[in-house]
């Protein structure tokens, strides 16, 4: 007190001083408590994370066990597979070359596939060209190169279900082809831009593709309904095709069960019928002498048509037999099937992740 009186101001410095470095102490010490309390809380989080993901991470027996499992089931899927594309060889056969041979010859599939339906006594719509207009017309330009192969396994496909249909056919019944269209292809949506020498994306070649098949959704060509395709990307790739013919129910029983033979992967999506209109009672009275091969006869350098006109006319009696007389109901079918295919990783992907 006696230093007090004599030095106030001084002890009073001091004091403020002493206060001053009390509370500072006491500040740090309790924001360093709190801080030192949540570095032991996160220190403790992390541990007890750390301690779950040794406990969750697989040993190398977890490890080789999954391997095991994962090669059992690529196993089943190639049997599987397999078993169901027992036709895969009689179906698909090596691609033309050139584009300018793929015309060639899916002229040639189109013809033979007039012809059979002739043979067997189906009728046909005036200018059928089974979805390939756009290729096999006199003065049609041939595909991209890119479009060849996807076009002819198309093609393929096409031809093997074709056969079946035409199968479908007796000598009771009545039968008619309206019409038989098909998907336009992504390969086929590159034309446009072909002459550019521009390596087209895959979203850019989608939108071609969309493009395509929104110009050609009438005649040969439509775009199955995605509410119904099979298709899933990276997983199933399918080829649609949509079949429209006329006769009676047991055509449509006789096609559907040889479709579920199960040699191929195909899959009926839908099926609609209604009952045959003019149009379709106008195709089956045609004669089959006159279902034309149209272009195609001048092509291949044969003249059927013109031999026919030269030999005798039929007799009435001969006439009435070639002539199907429609004299009960007849429907109209619409089919649309699927070709089925896995897409599987390619192998350059596998054997770089395995380098890996």
């Amino acid at each position: 007190m006696q230093y007090f009186k004599k030095f106030p101001i001084f002890v009073s410095i001091i004091t403020l001083l002493l206060l001053a470095f009390v509370a500072g102490a006491v500040y740090d010490a309790t924001i360093f408590f709190s801080e030192c309390k949540k570095s032991e809380k996160k220190l403790k989080n992390a541990r007890l994370g750390f301690e779950d993901a040794i406990a969750q991470d697989p040993s190398q027996k977890s490890i080789d066990s999954a391997k095991a499992n994962i090669k059992q089931l690529e196993e089943r899927l190639a049997f599987l597979e397999k078993d169901l594309t027992r036709a895969h060889g009689d179906i698909f056969t090596p691609a033309p070359a050139e584009p300018y041979q793929l015309v060639e010859h899916l002229r040639g599939k189109v013809q033979s596939w007039k012809r059979t339906a002739i043979k067997k006594g189906i009728s046909i719509a005036s200018g059928m060209d089974f979805g390939y207009k756009r290729y096999v017309e006199p003065s049609a330009e041939p595909p991209v190169e890119a479009a060849v192969s996807p076009i002819w396994k198309q093609a393929c496909v096409l031809d093997y279900i074709n056969k079946k249909l035409f199968d479908c056919k007796t000598e009771q019944s009545p039968m008619a082809i309206v019409s038989v269209q098909r998907e336009v292809l992504q390969a086929e949506g590159a034309k446009k831009t072909a002459n550019n020498n521009k390596k087209l994306s895959r979203r850019e070649r989608m939108a071609l593709a969309r493009q395509a098949s929104k110009n050609d959704n009438k005649g040969d060509n439509f775009v199955i309904d995605p509410n119904i395709t099979a298709r899933k990307p990276g997983s199933l790739d399918t080829i649609a095709f949509r079949f429209t013919f006329a006769g009676h129910t047991d055509i449509l029983r006789r096609f559907l069960n040889k479709l579920k033979d199960f040699d191929a992967m195909l899959v009926v999506r839908s099926i609609d019928v209604k009952p045959a209109d003019s149009n379709v009672n106008d195709i089956l009275k045609r004669k089959v002498d006159d279902v034309e091969l149209e272009g195609l006869d001048d092509i291949f350098g044969t003249s059927k048509k013109k031999d026919n006109a030269e030999q005798q006319a039929p007799s009435e009696e001969e006439q009435k037999i070639k002539t199907p007389v429609v004299t009960d109901n007849l429907s109209e079918f619409s089919v649309v099937i699927e070709y089925v295919e896995v897409v599987k990783e390619p192998e350059v992907k596998k054997t770089k992740n395995k380098e890996q």
